[in-house]
């Protein structure tokens, strides 16, 4: 493994084909551009002829967790492999689902953005391919904790849950309506903006984050991420920016399904009692 001034963590759970076309997009980008580490959490074995298909791609590094432990516990059996190689954090470490596909400029702009002093996380633009919309900036300003107390009783039920799900699939299917067939634009520019936390499904980690005391250690299994994000930039004193000229797709919903389980309702419900205890005491 050459070490590279990217390293990029696609977690894996029973995503196998989107897994492929994950790897696709980052085929064309330049040779030792990148260092990419897949972690599989699946519970089962690789899809038929999956790794042989990845052995096709010579920047990859494949290992299977034996179990699912969960999106951040994943990405941490990433960077804890790529530690045991090198001493040092590249540039950039990107934490990203597998479900998303990188367009063709994103690794181009992203060098652009130098080696800022106070940066901690870069928020791309992450594109729907459901809702033709912009998932980021996802949290813009700190959550009050009467906003977290609500989510938690919304929680307190999969029932419930799954009724304000379907009332924000509704509003958001009629704002793809309004929008009718334009296409969401992508920006040229790199000027970005302050925010507090981005969007999960790819969080691209200046290496300030981590050699000013960020980890990646979820107190719940799953959900939550963002404010461990936003919450551990806040107490560095490190800078959250969403930089639109940095695209990706995203093709959500591909582990985890559209609506909760009752296993995934307490999923969430554990991961908002995380939050309020451990920032909002």
């Amino acid at each position: 493994m050459n070490q590279a001034g990217i390293l990029i963590i696609g977690v894996i759970y029973n995503t196998y084909a989107e897994t492929l076309r994950y790897l696709e997009s980052l085929s064309s980008v330049t040779p030792g551009t990148f260092t990419l580490i897949l972690v599989d959490n699946s519970d089962k074995p690789p899809a038929p002829g999956f790794l042989e298909k990845i052995k096709t791609y010579p920047f990859l590094h494949y290992f299977h967790t034996g179990k699912n432990m969960g999106y951040f516990g994943g990405a941490r059996e990433g960077l804890k492999h790529y530690l045991g190689k090198y001493a040092d954090y590249p540039l950039w470490i990107l934490v990203t689902n597998v479900d998303i596909v990188f367009t063709p400029q994103f690794f181009t702009r992203l060098e652009q953005l130098g080696d800022p002093a106070n940066l901690g996380v870069v928020a791309p633009a992450i594109i729907s391919k459901r809702w033709n919309a912009d998932y980021n900036p996802k949290i813009t300003a700190r959550y009050s904790k009467k906003k977290l107390q609500f989510y938690l009783f919304l929680y307190s039920s999969f029932l419930f849950h799954n009724a304000f799900l379907v009332a924000a699939y509704m509003k958001k299917l009629v704002a793809g309506l309004r929008r009718g067939n334009s296409s969401q634009k992508e920006s040229n520019g790199l000027p970005g903006r302050k925010i507090y936390a981005p969007h999960g499904s790819c969080l691209v980690f200046h290496r300030n984050y981590f050699t000013r005391g960020g980890t990646l250690d979820l107190p719940n299994f799953l959900f939550g991420e963002e404010v461990l994000v936003g919450e551990t930039a806040l107490q560095a004193g490190l800078d959250v920016v969403y930089y639109p000229g940095l695209v990706i797709y995203d093709y959500e919903h591909a582990s985890t399904g559209f609506f909760v389980t009752p296993v995934m309702n307490r999923y969430n419900r554990e991961a908002i009692r995380a939050i309020l205890d451990r920032y909002y005491r």
